[in-house]
């Protein structure tokens, strides 16, 4: 159940934007074991452009200025500055909360990461499906960046019927 996955527990000891950056956390592992099931399909030879269909080219943020990378280096690059930014002492130093000036990065982060599984659903939809049907976390990501309004539906470009639990 997506809804009870995300939702925040009702004994209000948790503060809703630890709450957040926990989940944040558990992404990015989890992006990880997708960009390791992509290693051999995508490289910089099959996908030199960070693209979702032919519509979308994203450029990377980990440079100075921003440029094109090969996919692959791209979404590595988004997974190892989130991975930096959510273990940052100095935006997340407290284990049971989140100073309010440091949840303004979820919002950047969860547009960045959702890139990934755009790029893998239009161009290695074979990786996409079998990863979605076993761990359900386009599913669960995208569910839980509308919940907290850390991204507009209109974002989403990963049609819902490639995610949604199958009856």
């Amino acid at each position: 159940d997506l809804e009870m996955v995300c939702e925040l527990p009702a004994d209000g000891q948790i503060d809703a934007l630890a709450w957040q950056h926990e989940h944040m956390r558990q992404f990015v592992s989890e992006l990880n074991l997708l960009i390791v099931a992509l290693s051999e399909d995508c490289t910089p030879e099959t996908c030199p452009k960070m693209t979702a269909s032919n519509e979308w080219q994203y450029l990377c943020a980990a440079h100075r200025k921003p440029q094109d990378c090969a996919a692959i280096d791209y979404m590595m690059h988004t997974i190892d500055g989130s991975t930096a930014l959510l273990s940052s002492a100095r935006h997340f130093s407290a284990v049971t909360g989140v100073p309010m000036d440091s949840a303004k990065y979820f919002q950047s982060m969860s547009r960045r990461l959702y890139r990934i599984f755009a790029h893998v659903h239009y161009h290695h939809r074979p990786i996409f499906d079998e990863f979605e049907a076993r761990r359900h976390l386009c599913a669960r990501f995208s569910h839980f960046v509308i919940r907290y309004q850390l991204m507009s539906p209109s974002m989403l470009l990963v049609p819902q019927d490639a995610y949604a639990p199958k009856e």
